[in-house]
């Protein structure tokens, strides 16, 4: 596995191991001591899959502290423009944005770490986006920023959206507690 570091601080590009012979891939996602050596958690709580239609935008989504956690994203089918917003105030990189093209083919996975809001862009049908994270879902500390507001050019014309993210607050309006 391979460890690449971005800009933003607590985001990594994760190039996992993959084996090809005669019967197809094996692809190794999650390793404690590689995430450990890394400084990174590796003591994923939860684990759910998505899958989305093309056009589809799912974010920009978060959890509030003390339920806010660290992310592993990758596509097992498909593609996906992956989308990272820093929301913490004391960081050189607040409001700004990463992206990265995340394929099926291309096996790499995003470390989202804490702080950081998380949204995709599917570019095909049946994209299926796993995440892992390192708390588990708490409704009530659930968070999201509206997709459309703060900067970022989506390259789509008419995306399809959840109720839910459309009601999201604008980043203008977002209060860091990170």
């Amino acid at each position: 596995m391979k460890l690449l570091k971005t800009e933003m601080d607590g985001l990594f590009i994760i190039q996992p191991f993959v084996h090809h012979d005669e019967r197809g891939s094996f692809v190794k996602t999650i390793h404690d001591g590689f995430y450990a050596e890394n400084g990174l958690d590796p003591s994923f709580t939860e684990s759910f899959y998505s899958i989305s239609n093309k056009d589809v935008i799912r974010g920009m989504h978060f959890q509030y502290p003390p339920h806010a956690h660290d992310k592993l994203v990758y596509v097992l089918q498909g593609s996906i423009l992956d989308v990272v917003l820093d929301l913490r105030k004391s960081s050189a990189t607040y409001g700004q944005t990463f992206s990265r093209l995340l394929t099926a083919e291309n096996r790499e996975m995003l470390f989202i770490g804490k702080g950081l809001a998380h949204g995709f862009l599917s570019l095909e049908s049946n994209s299926i986006v796993e995440y892992h994270t390192t708390t588990s879902q708490a409704k009530e500390a659930e968070g999201g920023i509206l997709w459309n507001s703060f900067g970022f050019d989506w390259p789509v014309k008419d995306p399809v959206l959840s109720g839910r993210d459309k009601d999201f607050i604008s980043f203008t309006q977002y209060t860091s507690q990170f």
